[in-house]
């Protein structure tokens, strides 16, 4: 993203682009609009009945096209390089405000670069010109690349919900992960269990080896784990060495075979750092109308009493 502009918030810009639109209905019939903030894709204009559009050669070479190369174009021409995902519902905003149910035409979307990959956009337009009868003339409209943007926000995200340290999801995301399980057990009557283990010793570890080891063992433990796992089955940091797995669609028996299968790739399988570690873990399978509390202290104490044995 431009320097200048990085500096914005989102809702800045929109202030930036609502000022722009009273410019734009100004000047309908200037093609370009000279403001310092005029946006770092600058700004497009649509004739469309005549289906041209014009627009900054900016916004045309971030994606890897020149403007003398593809010279007059039509609106398709920025459409069919949509993301599949974002197509229709770029093309229904666009409808929305041809038709006049929305003030302005505004969309975030992803556009294929030449080379194969996506940029993120932020686009927002007005028409500025109709016929007598109220028929849609010219659109107006400003266009940000957002990505850098966007891959903040994906970070942020990812912080969000998921532990830095072993890529588990956080224990915030546990406690939604298994309110959406319980409707399903409620609503559609599908089964699920809770799966949680820690690393035996794990102070120990620490103690003896440092953080930075224990922190290794942490991070190759999970992997292990995933790698094991059934692909729906979900891992979960809950706190230090206590993680969880659910077990979706998955009864008492299947989630004691996967037991089974975990507790002798663990024994077959050393850890880099410090050699064999052994795993103590609870299972159950959830009972209907027990809260989340209740479940998560019910294999707690599972996995205590098997460190006992």
């Amino acid at each position: 993203m431009d320097k200048k502009l990085s500096k914005y918030s989102k809702e800045e810009l929109i202030d930036y682009v609502l000022t722009l639109e009273k410019a734009l209905q100004q000047k309908e019939h200037q093609l370009s609009i000279n403001l310092k903030w005029a946006g770092n894709l600058g700004q497009w204009k649509w004739l469309y009945a005549e289906n041209k559009v014009f627009f900054n050669e900016l916004k045309a070479s971030t994606i890897g096209y020149e403007a003398e190369e593809i010279g007059q174009i039509g609106f398709e021409f920025f459409t069919s390089k949509l993301h599949p995902d974002d197509y229709d519902r770029v093309m229904d905003n666009m409808r929305q405000h041809l038709i006049g149910k929305t003030d302005a035409y505004e969309v975030e979307y992803r556009i294929k670069h030449r080379d194969g990959y996506y940029l993120w956009y932020y686009d927002r337009g007005v028409i500025t010109k109709r016929d007598n009868d109220g028929t849609p003339l010219e659109l107006e409209g400003i266009v940000f690349n957002i990505t850098e943007s966007k891959k903040l926000e994906e970070q942020l995200t990812k912080y969000a919900e998921q532990d830095t340290l072993t890529n588990a999801l956080n224990r915030r995301m546990l406690f939604k992960e298994l309110e959406h399980q319980m409707h399903m057990n409620e609503y559609l009557d599908k089964p699920f269990s809770l799966l949680m283990f820690d690393v035996d010793r794990f102070k120990t570890i620490n103690d003896t080896y440092g953080h930075l080891v224990g922190d290794e063992v942490l991070i190759e433990t999970i992997n292990l784990i995933n790698q094991t796992k059934r692909d729906a089955d979900i891992t979960f940091r809950y706190g230090g060495d206590e993680f969880f797995l659910v077990l979706p669609n998955t009864r008492q028996e299947d989630a004691l075979n996967l037991v089974s299968r975990i507790q002798d790739i663990f024994k077959k399988t050393p850890i880099s750092s410090i050699g064999y570690v052994v795993l103590s873990m609870g299972v159950s399978q959830y009972k209907p109308e027990e809260t989340i509390d209740q479940l998560i202290n019910r294999v707690d104490q599972m996995m205590y009493q098997s460190k006992q044995k």
